[in-house]
């Protein structure tokens, strides 16, 4: 079996001294050590450094590097791709590149690691080892394994992934409904009807992007808040493409403030989407009036997917963004929730 690894820097790929995280190009080997002492030589690594950076100074182009690499997996003589990623932008580097590229045929695992990899309870190792076997046992996908503080481990759809929890560490999947779990050295499918079977992974995709993928056209997200003053906000045309408002749980924001807004957005040429939203429920009024107005609803996306998504549509080189929006890229509208616990 062999398995390419690209490592990109993050905790995974750091080393702390002094109280001081920092990337250290040596600690991939590192994790590569730690697998064979624990594991053996159970694959043939392949190791690439595409870049070497905390993931909270990912830009656009390290989200680019990510999908020019991904883009060539498909012609690369592996079985899988292991692509080492720090934890705070893990979701949506995830998002986007399943999205991006999504013609990769060989299974994809984004790992990171809570801690650098020398701590005692780091889950670098267990991570990186979750996805060797769901590389070996022939499974497709962009996928996340990671091990929560319960011990448990789970595999995340990329484009269902949530942002981290800020003191736990801990990963969870829209609705708390992953792909499979890791138990006893078994990967267990999750058979709810919102989750992709492996026959639907599996099934080859035609590119989104057929030329080299660049992100020079911005999203602007605003995360809402009681009291968000939108009136010293100010969009431009020349700098923002789209607004992207990551509304409360139950798809809302501030009514009135937030219509000023998009109105204002609107004269300047600028479309205003919301999102989380569900479908086929009924809407708080305040919603209704928004929707009613200058604000575009984003259905059943995960705030990360819905910014990945605003990003493919307003940088595709061909296609309108709406005819992007109307498409379903890699799994991101999560259907109507009913998880199954093993």
């Amino acid at each position: 079996m062999k398995i390419l690894v690209a490592a990109t820097g993050g905790t995974i790929g750091s080393a702390a001294k002094d109280g001081v995280i920092s990337t250290d190009k040596g600690q991939t080997l590192l994790l590569l050590e730690l697998f064979r002492n624990a594991y053996g030589n159970v694959a043939e690594f392949q190791v690439e450094t595409l870049c070497s950076v905390l993931s909270e100074n990912a830009d656009d182009t390290f989200s680019e590097t990510l999908c020019g690499f991904l883009k060539t997996v498909n012609s690369r003589d592996c079985d899988g791709v292991i692509l080492l990623h720090g934890t705070d932008t893990l979701s949506f580097s995830a998002a986007l590149c399943a999205m991006a590229v999504r013609e990769v045929t060989k299974p994809v695992c984004f790992v990171s690691s809570n801690h650098v990899l020398t701590e005692k309870d780091a889950n670098g190792l267990a991570n990186f080892y979750a996805a060797v076997r769901y590389i070996e046992a022939g499974f497709s996908g962009s996928v996340v394994p990671y091990r929560n503080s319960d011990g448990q481990t789970q595999f995340h759809l990329a484009t269902r992934l949530l942002e981290a929890d800020a003191f736990l560490d801990d990963f969870h999947s829209a609705g708390d409904c992953p792909l499979a779990w890791f138990k006893d050295d078994k990967i267990i499918c999750n058979s709810a009807p919102c989750v992709p079977a492996q026959s639907l992974l599996q099934e080859k995709r035609t590119p989104v992007f057929n030329e080299a993928i660049r992100f020079s056209k911005k999203i602007l997200p605003l995360k809402m808040y009681p009291g968000l003053n939108f009136a010293a906000i100010t969009p431009n045309s020349k700098t923002c493409a789209a607004v992207l408002l990551l509304g409360y749980h139950s798809g809302t924001a501030p009514e009135k403030a937030v219509e000023a807004f998009a109105a204002r957005c609107f004269d300047a040429g600028i479309p205003v989407y919301l999102a989380p939203v569900k479908r086929g429920e009924d809407v708080y009024a305040s919603a209704d009036t928004l929707f009613k107005g200058k604000v575009i609803p984003l259905y059943n996306m995960t705030p990360e997917s819905a910014l990945a998504k605003l990003k493919i549509a307003y940088n595709h080189p061909t296609k309108p963004a709406a005819e992007i929006l109307k498409e379903t890229l890699y799994f991101e509208d999560t259907g109507v929730f009913s998880p199954q616990y093993e």
